[in-house]
């Protein structure tokens, strides 16, 4: 009877300690949820002295601890009572330098800040604009892509893109040093520069490029900086599926993407781990998904429903696109990412303000990367 007690005892304390592993688990998982960063937030919904509102979102750290983020087309004149002036003026693009305490954002721009111009201006060429893509930093150059577009229809979706720019500015003054055609977007199809990583000998450009029935896939090439501390355009290779060639044309998608890809997406490398981040294209598509790889250009697997947009489910005139990644910014083993709100009705974003202005989430890298797919890769305290 002793030994039969002694079972049941030991049979209880095991059912026990299960029970409270599994408490233990459904704890540590409700604990992984994503987070919004006010602190983000009040640096990017400012109601006066800079941008009041913009997409775009595009960040590229600087040597100094800071970071600048290429915004889109911005409003700048003053808010009132979360509103804005009907006639207030729309340039086509700023940068917005984020402060290395993440105190403070300047907003760069040409003109003055009661008649302002966006801040990169194609030049010779009247009635043409640039919205920004992605870049880097090295030896105090700053290296970026610009997508140059004009308007030759009427609309909110009367765009066109024409091609892609490389600029080079001078860092930390922002001066032009040179800028030159990207030219193999003529050559692919493919929108090159949405995402940029400066890894080892190679710097790795990513692209989209829509196919059949408006589904989009992402590509990327890769060239090396010469001497004179530019991108040699003269020697890019580009991913065909499985190598790297010279020839522009055999560019194929990258591999393990089953998501449309938004026009713009991220790329970074944590610790063992590449990661690509990207929103669900299209109209009212709030889902935001992340891939993992053990090489810059995959196959990509791991795929990560990481956070879901609720703005059009709520209203349907307002719509999210591009999430972007700021990797630069992880803290706790939380990654800063940003989508774009906007209003599919003009008048709105006058209206409210928050109609047109980046939202900035906490996402924990444990939900996309540990132990992923094999990659096993090992979480460390930030």
């Amino acid at each position: 009877m002793k030994k039969i007690k002694n079972i049941i005892l030991i049979a209880l304390i095991i059912i026990s300690s299960a029970c409270q592993n599994k408490k233990q688990e459904k704890t540590e998982t409700k604990e992984l949820k994503v987070t919004v960063d006010e602190q983000f937030n009040k640096l990017f919904h400012r109601d006066s002295e800079g941008a009041t509102g913009a997409d775009g979102s595009i960040s590229v750290p600087l040597q100094d601890g800071s970071s600048v983020f290429m915004m889109g087309d911005s409003f700048l004149d003053e808010v009132k009572n979360n509103q804005r002036d009907s006639t207030t003026k729309m340039i086509n693009n700023t940068f917005i330098v984020v402060n290395p305490e993440q105190t403070d954002a300047k907003t760069l721009f040409k003109g003055q800040y009661v008649d302002p111009e966006s801040f990169v201006i194609p030049e010779n060429d009247p009635g043409k604009f640039y919205w920004p893509g992605h870049g880097f930093v090295r030896d105090s150059v700053f290296h970026f892509f610009m997508s140059r577009f004009w308007i030759p229809g009427t609309g909110m979706w009367g765009f066109e893109f024409l091609s892609t720019d490389y600029f080079r500015y001078s860092w930390p003054e922002f001066e032009k040093k040179s800028v030159e055609p990207f030219k193999y977007t003529l050559q692919n199809n493919v929108h090159w520069g949405h995402a940029v990583l400066d890894e080892d000998n190679y710097i790795y450009i990513y692209g989209s490029c829509a196919e059949e029935d408006n589904i989009c896939k992402a590509h990327v090439c890769r060239t090396t900086l010469t001497d004179d501390k530019m991108l040699d355009l003269k020697n890019v290779q580009f991913f065909d599926g499985s190598t790297w060639n010279s020839d522009p044309v055999t560019t194929e998608p990258m591999k393990g993407i089953t998501s449309n890809i938004s026009e713009q997406f991220s790329v970074f490398k944590y610790q063992d781990a590449y990661v690509l981040l990207s929103q669900q294209r299209g109209i009212g598509a709030g889902e935001i998904y992340t891939y993992t790889s053990e090489n810059s250009y995959g196959p990509w697997k791991n795929k990560q429903m990481i956070y879901r947009t609720k703005e059009f489910e709520k209203d349907s005139d307002i719509i999210t696109y591009n999430a972007m990644a700021h990797p630069q910014y992880i803290k706790n083993g939380e990654l800063l990412i940003s989508y774009n709100v906007n209003s599919l009705k003009t008048s709105r974003v006058f209206e409210n303000v928050n109609y047109y202005r980046p939202v900035f989430l906490r996402v924990p890298m444990k939900m996309i990367v540990e132990e992923s797919d094999g990659l096993k890769t090992k979480m460390k305290a930030e």
